[in-house]
C-alpha cells in the first residue's frame, strides 16, 4: 500500500493537471472573439457606458447612463469593470473587450469551482467531465463574451454551493467541517449580492430549504457548520457600506427604483416584454446546454432515481426549485437559469460514467426522442452559420465551411457512438467539437455579419463624415436609440426626437443626425416647420436584432450655407 504521502502528492499532481485542462479549454472557447464581436445591445453596452461614465466622473456609488441614474442593478459588476479597464489602460477609448474581462474570468471560476464540487461530490472524473460540460455550454460561452453581470454571478452562487456542499457532506460523514467553508460561504455571499443583489442567497436558500424535506437532522448539522452567528455579520460588514452609501446619497432611489422598478415588475409580470410560459428554460435546455444537452433528460433521470445518494441529493436540491424558481416567474430571459445549470453538468456526467440500468421504457422513448432533438439543433447550427453567411456575410468561405463541418461531424460521431452504448466517447467529442465549432463562428464569422452591427457603421460615419477630416462630428439619432451607439460614438451622442434633432443641427456646428427610415417623415416636416434645409450625407442599411427587422438609417447635415453655428 503506498504511503499517504504519495497518494496526495498523486491526488495533487491529477487535480493541477485538470485544472490546467480545464483552464486551455476556457481559453479556446472563450477567447476568440472578445476582442471582434462589436457590442451587443442591449444589456452590454448599458454596462459598460455605465462604467465608462463611472471612471470619467470620478463617481464610483451612482452609475450613469449618458444623463440617466442606473439603479436597476447593484455596483459590484461596475466595480469589477472599472477595474479592468483600468489595468488594461483602455480608459476613453471604446474597447469593449476590456468590459468584457469580468465576463471571461468569472466563466473561467465558475468552470473550475464545477471540477472542484464535482470531485468532492463524485469523483473526478465526473467532475472533469461536469466542468468540461459546463464550459462548453452554448448559454456560458455566450455569457463569457457579454460585458454583464451573469458569468460573475455564476462563480458566486459556485464559491457560495462549493462551501455549502462541502459543509452537507462533512455533516453526513464526519460532522465535522473547516471554518474555511464557512468563511468562504458567506463571502461568496456579500460577493454575489453586490454583483447581482439576492440570487446568491436565494440558490442557496432553495437548496437548504429542499434538503430540509428529506435530510433534516444533517441540514441542522450543515447550519451549524455555516457559523451564521458571525457569518451573517461579516457578510452585512461587507455589503453595508455600499448600500447605505448608495441609499443615502440618492434619497434613497436607488432602493426605491432597483427593488419597485426591476425586481418587484419581473416577479409579478413580464417585464420589459419578456414574459413567457413556465416550460420555457425546459424547453430552451437543449440549444442552451449544448453539446451537453444530449446526455441531458439521462442525467436527471438517473439523480432522481439515486436520490438516496449524498452527491445526488444535493445536485437535484440545487437544481429542481431554482429551476422551478424561474420557470414559474413571468419575466423569463435565457441566462436566469444559469446558476442552476452546473448541477445540471454534473449529473450529466455521472450518468455517463454510470448510466442506469433500470429505467422504464417510457423513460428511454422520451430520452430518445431528446437525443432527436438534440440532434436536430446540432444540424440547424449549421444550416444556421451558411445561412447567416450567405444573407449578411461575405458567403462561404473557410470559417464557415469549419464551423458548419464541426457541427455535422458531431451530429453523425455522436450518434454512432451512443447508438453503441459508448457515451464517454460521445461526450468528450461534442465538447472537443464545440471548440471547433464556437472558434471560428465568434472570432470571424459573427463580426463579419456586417448588417448587425448598425451603430459600428453609425460611428463610423460619424468620424469620417463630409467637413471633418479624421475628427468626430457632433451626432444625434432618431428612432435609433441603442446604447451600442453611445458606448462606440461617445457618451454626448444625443439620442433625441425629431423636432430636437432639427435644433440640434442648426445649434451644433458640423453636427450629423442618423435618423431611421421609420422617422424620417417627422424629421423632415419638423426641419420644415423650423426653416432648416437638410440634405442626406449617407445611408446605412442592417438589421435591427434587438427589434429585428430591418432598418435604414439616413445620415443628415444641415446645408452649409443654411448653418447657423453657436458655442457647443
Amino acid at each position: 500500500m503506498p504511503p499517504p504521502s504519495f497518494v496526495r502528492s498523486a491526488r495533487l499532481r491529477q487535480n493541477g493537471l485538470a485544472y490546467v485542462l480545464l483552464t486551455l479549454l476556457c481559453l479556446a472557447l472563450y477567447l476568440p472573439g472578445l476582442t471582434t464581436i462589436p457590442p451587443v445591445d442591449r444589456d452590454e453596452p448599458r454596462f459598460a457606458q455605465a462604467t465608462k461614465q463611472m471612471l470619467d466622473s470620478g463617481d464610483f456609488i451612482r452609475p450613469r447612463f449618458q444623463t440617466e441614474e442606473r439603479f436597476n442593478k447593484p455596483i459590484g459588476i461596475y466595480w469589477l469593470q472599472a477595474a479592468a479597464v483600468s489595468i488594461t489602460q483602455q480608459q476613453g477609448r471604446p474597447a469593449i473587450w476590456a468590459y468584457r474581462l469580468p465576463s471571461l474570468l468569472g466563466a473561467c471560476a465558475a468552470v473550475l469551482l464545477t471540477y472542484c464540487i464535482g470531485a468532492r461530490l463524485f469523483d473526478r472524473r465526473v467532475a472533469l467531465l461536469g466542468a468540461a460540460f459546463l464550459a462548453s455550454s452554448a448559454l456560458l460561452v455566450v455569457e463569457a463574451h457579454l460585458a454583464t453581470t451573469d458569468a460573475v454571478l455564476l462563480a458566486c452562487v459556485l464559491a457560495a454551493q462549493g462551501c455549502l456542499g462541502s459543509l452537507y457532506l462533512a455533516a453526513h460523514r464526519t460532522g465535522l467541517a473547516s471554518r474555511r467553508y464557512a468563511v468562504g460561504f458567506w463571502l461568496a455571499q456579500a460577493l454575489g449580492i453586490l454583483v447581482k443583489g439576492p440570487i446568491v442567497p436565494l440558490v442557496s436558500s432553495l437548496t437548504v430549504g429542499t434538503l430540509v424535506l428529506f435530510d433534516r437532522r444533517v441540514v441542522t448539522r450543515t447550519l451549524a457548520g455555516l457559523r451564521p452567528h458571525w457569518g451573517f455579520p461579516l457578510m452585512a460588514v461587507l455589503i453595508l457600506p455600499w448600500m447605505i452609501e448608495a441609499g443615502v446619497s440618492t434619497d434613497w432611489r436607488f432602493y426605491r427604483e432597483w427593488i419597485g422598478g426591476d425586481l418587484l415588475p419581473k416577479i409579478v409580470g413580464g417585464h420589459e416584454s419578456h414574459g413567457a410560459p413556465p416550460g420555457l428554460y425546459l424547453l430552451l435546455l437543449t440549444a442552451t446546454f449544448w453539446p451537453g444537452s444530449f446526455a441531458a433528460g439521462l442525467g436527471i433521470a438517473r439523480g432522481v432515481t439515486r436520490r438516496q445518494q449524498c452527491a445526488e441529493r444535493f445536485c437535484l436540491a440545487w437544481l429542481l426549485p431554482t429551476w422551478l424558481f424561474f420557470e414559474v416567474m413571468p419575466t423569463k430571459l435565457p441566462h436566469y437559469v444559469l446558476p442552476a445549470y452546473p448541477a445540471v453538468a454534473l449529473l450529466v456526467a455521472a450518468a455517463v460514467f454510470d448510466p442506469p440500468a433500470d429505467l422504464s421504457r417510457a423513460a428511454r422513448r422520451l430520452l430518445r426522442g431528446g437525443f432527436v432533438l438534440w440532434s436536430l439543433v446540432t444540424l440547424a447550427a449549421g444550416v444556421a452559420i451558411i445561412t447567416s453567411a450567405m444573407r449578411l456575410g461575405d458567403g462561404v468561405d473557410v470559417a464557415v465551411l469549419s464551423a458548419t463541418v464541426a457541427a455535422c461531424s458531431i451530429c453523425l460521431i455522436c450518434l454512432r457512438l451512443c447508438w453503441t452504448g459508448q457515451l464517454i466517447g460521445a461526450s468528450w467529442v461534442a465538447v472537443i467539437g464545440s471548440v471547433v465549432f464556437f472558434a471560428p463562428v465568434l472570432q470571424w464569422i459573427l463580426p463579419d455579419l456586417r448588417p448587425l452591427w448598425l451603430s459600428n457603421a453609425a460611428a463610423a460615419a460619424a468620424v469620417r463624415g463630409p467637413g471633418r477630416g479624421n475628427g468626430s462630428r457632433p451626432l444625434a439619432a432618431v428612432g435609433y436609440h441603442e446604447p451600442s451607439l453611445v458606448f462606440l460614438a461617445g457618451t454626448s451622442t444625443a439620442l433625441i426626437e425629431a423636432q430636437p434633432a432639427v435644433a440640434f443641427l442648426k445649434q451644433r456646428s458640423g453636427g450629423l443626425v442618423l435618423v431611421s427610415d421609420d422617422q424620417l417623415a417627422a424629421f423632415e416636416r419638423a426641419a420644415s416647420e423650423l426653416g432648416v434645409r437638410i440634405h442626406a450625407v449617407g445611408s446605412l442599411d442592417g438589421f435591427n436584432y434587438s427589434k429585428g427587422q430591418w432598418t435604414r438609417l439616413l445620415l443628415f447635415e444641415q446645408r452649409p450655407s443654411e448653418r447657423t453655428d453657436s458655442p457647443e
